[in-house]
């Protein structure tokens, strides 16, 4: 398979992502034993949609998942989401795309008379379009817990009223630009519908070329083959976040990169940084870069310079957007870039592969990523004046929510930092914690708190014990049980509030307390606060009369930090499974957890 997925990154063109995946369907593959690795992708809708569905599968298995897909049948998706036993149900799908296309709904001559429809009739109609929709996604949240992915309608460019159609109050453009503004604001609150802007992505790419009329009339296939593939692209993204494979931290250049010049030979006074170009390009890409850090990206800057010329611009150049605050790490020397990035990657204490570089000079990216392929290398325009729209077309760093934490994850770095220097000029790592004054907060989960919880579930893989994923309704579920318990944990210190920072599963069986998911950002590991999570879990467990406490650990590539968890707090009898997950047993007749005597332990 792997020669198939190389020749599509070769050509990645519809007949060529097509080809592989007619040749993939013919290959017995086995899904791969961590599950958390598995695509199962449903596409169903109006018309014929094998072409996006084979676009969406192997763009899917390019990110690395192992993808099992399903395609409905041609405009049957009411029967197959109504029937429970239909082939749409036969296992249990992580996504649905609903692809629906508006004018199988309306009637057939909606657009020959809609001339002569009167405004309220237009309207009566266009609320039945979309209580039609709703109709449909509500039924289909209804018996499956998959993401949901539905199009929202494309604005024609077409209209019978000509260039008087804005002149009416509910011309033909309004019509569907009305009832996408419908759609957004039933789905809104929905964490696990999403309306894809099929009309957005339409626009960009040009609608009067999404769809081939000759295929369309012959087979009913809604989208072009030069289409196909943008729009595979965009649900793919909705995949990514999903699964967890979002970037986290942009790693910047400075030099010909976040301004122009070079600051050791043009001084502060000759780079080019300004309002107007040259100049003007690089305050716009920085302002880029800053909205992508307002909404929780990490900033790093890895540059061969002199640190006071470099610093200097952080400090006094007036049209400097970035300020040294904004960045989590810096590496300013004269040292291989490829291994500054190792380092930023440690002190930061993120993945390799959660990384994005940006340099202008060809030469240090080929060295990076001949020496680091897990990290995003990104291709550079020659031309700084596309660095805005490159840096804001790179999407990699999608979320299926934005929380509190994520907004305030650039302050928290900060405070990290600043904690990072404490650490080092305390005498001891007790000595250092003691000087925190932490306070760790621990609850069972509420509404407020779960979009925060199923994003850390989503996306966390260092310190995470088995690396469950969990929707917000298998989330939900857990809560609402009488056999289960979900915490949360947040971590408080003199440096900031880190936010909800921790999340905690238990089953309860009998006597045992299963802890079957416990996972802590990386941003707090090193200050003993899973110490105090455990022991919190353990007093609860003692309350309900529990007598054992079974944790397991599931290996993944990436969580080896979590490792040694259960065996540094005193568990015991260790049993290793065939599949390699191994459980401990804590016995709480004969052993306890404490609370670190340097943690204020919060419950509520």
């Amino acid at each position: 398979m792997n020669e198939i997925l190389e020749s599509v990154r070769k050509d990645p063109s519809y007949l060529s992502l097509w080809s592989a995946y007619k040749k993939i369907q013919d290959l017995d593959l086995k899904a791969p034993e961590d599950d958390t690795n598995t695509v199962r992708l449903a596409v169903i809708g109006s018309t014929t949609l094998e072409p996006l569905a084979a676009c969406v599968d192997i763009k899917t298995r390019l990110e690395g998942f192992h993808v099992e897909t399903f395609v409905g049948g041609f405009n049957t998706y009411r029967q197959e989401i109504l029937n429970k036993s239909s082939d749409l149900y036969k296992v249990k799908r992580d996504v649905i795309i609903l692809s629906i296309d508006a004018w199988s709904i309306l009637d057939k001559m909606f657009l020959s008379n809609f001339v002569r429809m009167s405004e309220k009739d237009r309207q009566a109609t266009q609320k039945e379009l979309v209580e039609d929709i709703l109709s449909i996604v509500s039924n289909l949240e209804s018996t499956t817990s998959a993401l949901v992915l539905v199009n929202n309608l494309v604005v024609p460019v077409f209209t019978p009223l000509g260039v008087v159609d804005n002149k009416q109050k509910i011309g033909l453009r309004r019509f569907f630009e009305g009832a996408n503004i419908l759609l957004a604001e039933k789905l809104e609150k929905n964490s696990r519908i999403f309306l894809v802007d099929l009309d957005a992505v339409a626009g960009a790419f040009g609608k009067t070329r999404i769809t081939n009329w000759n295929t369309w009339y012959r087979g009913s296939i809604p989208f072009s083959d030069e289409f196909t593939p943008i729009l595979a692209d965009e649900y793919v993204r909705y995949i990514r976040a999903m699964k967890g494979r979002t970037k986290k931290c942009i790693v910047v250049d400075l030099d010909n990169t976040l301004w122009g010049g070079i600051i050791g030979e043009d001084g502060i006074e000759g780079i080019k940084l300004g309002n107007t170009s040259p100049g003007i390009e690089y305050v716009e890409f920085q302002r880029s870069l800053l909205s992508l850090y307002n909404r929780g990206i990490i900033l790093a800057v890895c540059s061969k310079n002199n640190p006071d010329d470099a610093l200097r611009v952080f400090r006094e150049h007036p049209s400097q957007v970035l300020k040294e605050d904004h960045f989590a790490a810096m590496r300013i020397n004269w040292q291989n870039k490829a291994a500054n990035i190792e380092e930023l990657a440690k002190e930061i204490n993120i993945g390799l592969d959660s990384m994005v570089f940006l340099d202008d000079n060809p030469v240090e990216r080929a060295q990076v990523s001949q020496v680091h392929p897990e990290i995003l290398v990104v291709d550079m325009p020659k031309n700084p004046r596309l660095y805005r729209e490159m840096i804001e077309s790179l999407n990699v760093f999608d979320v299926l929510s934005i929380t509190s934490e994520d907004i305030a994850r650039g302050e928290m770095y900060v405070g990290k930092r600043k904690r990072t220097e404490l650490e080092r000029s305390a005498t001891s790592i007790e000595d250092f914690l003691r000087t925190l004054d932490l306070k760790v907060r621990i609850k069972e989960v509420s509404d407020f708190d779960t979009p925060r919880v199923v994003q850390l579930i989503g996306k966390t893989n260092q310190f995470n014990l088995t690396t469950r994923r969990y929707s917000d309704v298998e989330v939900s579920n857990y809560r609402k049980s009488s056999d289960a318990a979900v915490y949360s944990m947040t971590v408080h210190d003199k440096f900031g509030d880190e936010g909800v920072v921790g999340v905690a599963i238990v089953k309860k069986k009998g006597g045992d307390w299963w802890i079957d998911s416990l996972l802590m950002s990386c941003r707090v590991i090193g200050r003993s606060v899973e110490t105090a999570f455990l022991a919190k879990i353990v007093a609860d467990a003692r309350k309900a009369k529990a007598t054992r406490i079974i944790g397991e650990y599931v290996p993944t590539k990436k969580n080896p930090p979590a490792a040694d968890l259960y065996e540094r707090h005193g568990f015991g009898m260790p049993t290793t499974s065939d599949a390699g997950v191994t459980s401990w047993i804590l016995n709480l007749d004969e052993q306890t957890i404490d609370v670190p005597e340097w943690i204020e332990l919060i419950e509520e």
